[in-house]
């Protein structure tokens, strides 16, 4: 553009003197607008190559941003395959763990039912055997009732029903053969006993603290004639009350149990005794536990 006003002022000066002042003055203002132009085009010109390169600088910055940014996306990508990963592991361990949570909770349940099962069939034992004590006793009490005055006690303690004896009804001094009067005590005892034979008896023989002395007897102390008598009173609620021998216990417990630890005549007198102990059948109670 520069070259071609050059040119067309070049053709004015040439042609001046040979065109008219007219020709001349329009040529020259064809020159001056055309200059004009040639100015205005040269600062836009200059102002778009200032734009283009500011636009340049942006792109640049764009695309390393652009660069930071698909960089960024890809390691967050990465993070988070990595945390679902992570988050599936967790899921599938807890609900490993909630499986076996839920196993151990059923087994609990069974057991728990189980137990319960047992503790109020367990009740239900325990009640029963209350029951035939309690039954015991009374049926003891009434068949007895005779020998009221004679030396015969019959309590329950602990779930159990002792028949206290006192020697003068069973023995003489010194023996251990029962008399007859209490051969007819311990028959009603016996008839008792067999209406129900689940119970077990403990057959006791118990003496006062004098020292036993006799040259005439082959029994040496009061651990001899405890035992003796205490087998003396099985032997005839065997045979003579039909007792079976399966539920019997004899022992002697000489004077180291007294009812009475005084050393008066009156308490010697209440230690000297047979205690018959009856005790239910703890067998399937002991069974139903060890289960």
């Amino acid at each position: 553009m520069r070259s071609k006003i050059i040119l067309i002022f070049s053709l004015i000066i040439f042609f001046g003197s040979c065109v008219s002042q007219k020709k001349y003055n329009d040529m020259y203002a064809l020159w001056v607008y055309s200059d004009g132009e040639y100015q205005l085009m040269k600062k836009r010109f200059a102002l778009d190559d200032k734009n283009w390169k500011i636009l340049l600088k942006e792109i640049a910055r764009l695309k390393k941003d652009s660069t930071f940014m698909d960089s960024s996306f890809r390691s967050f990508k990465i993070l988070c395959e990595l945390d679902r990963e992570k988050l599936k592991l967790s899921i599938a361990s807890l609900n490993s763990d909630i499986t076996g949570l839920n196993i151990k909770l059923d087994s609990n349940a069974r057991r728990l039912k189980l137990s319960a099962q047992k503790i109020a069939e367990l009740e239900s034992m325990l009640y029963r055997k209350d029951s035939i004590m309690r039954v015991t006793r009374e049926r003891l009490t009434a068949a007895l009732i005779g020998f009221k005055d004679k030396g015969v006690n019959v309590h329950v303690v602990g779930g159990k029903v002792y028949i206290s004896m006192d020697e003068k009804l069973l023995f003489k001094s010194g023996q251990i053969d029962v008399n007859p009067e209490g051969k007819n005590a311990l028959i009603e005892i016996s008839k008792v006993l067999n209406i129900d034979s689940t119970t077990n008896l403990n057959v006791e023989g118990h003496t006062d603290d004098v020292p036993f002395k006799s040259k005439t007897k082959p029994y040496k102390d009061n651990w001899d004639i405890s035992v003796l008598r205490a087998t003396s009173v099985v032997r005839l609620m065997q045979y003579q009350g039909k007792v079976s021998p399966l539920r019997f216990i004899a022992s002697g417990r000489a004077e180291y149990y007294p009812i009475d630890p005084a050393k008066t005549p009156e308490a010697r007198k209440k230690n000297r005794r047979i205690e018959i102990i009856v005790t239910p059948d703890l067998d399937e109670i002991a069974r139903l536990l060890s289960n």
